[in-house]
């Protein structure tokens, strides 16, 4: 997350942050009511979160294939 006070689209391109496959999915000009900030914070940690845990399981099933494979080439 990259919290900005002013900006504008030129000045964030400038970063080059598209070279670390870092995209910007929402541009806010102002914070909304504090309540409604923190409700969208944990939204977006509750999303990060899921992604990262099937992240992981793909990992997991990828090296449990590998695994496997290796196991039966050595069978073979």
């Amino acid at each position: 997350m990259i919290l900005c006070a002013g900006g504008s689209r030129e000045k964030i391109e400038l970063m080059e942050m598209d070279k670390d496959g870092i995209m910007v999915a929402e541009y806010w000009t102002a914070l909304p009511p504090k309540a409604e900030f923190e409700q969208k914070i944990r939204g977006i940690l509750i999303e990060a979160r899921q992604q990262a845990e099937e992240r992981e399981a793909l990992n997991n099933s990828v090296a449990s294939f590998k695994t496997a494979s290796m196991k039966e080439l050595k069978d073979n």
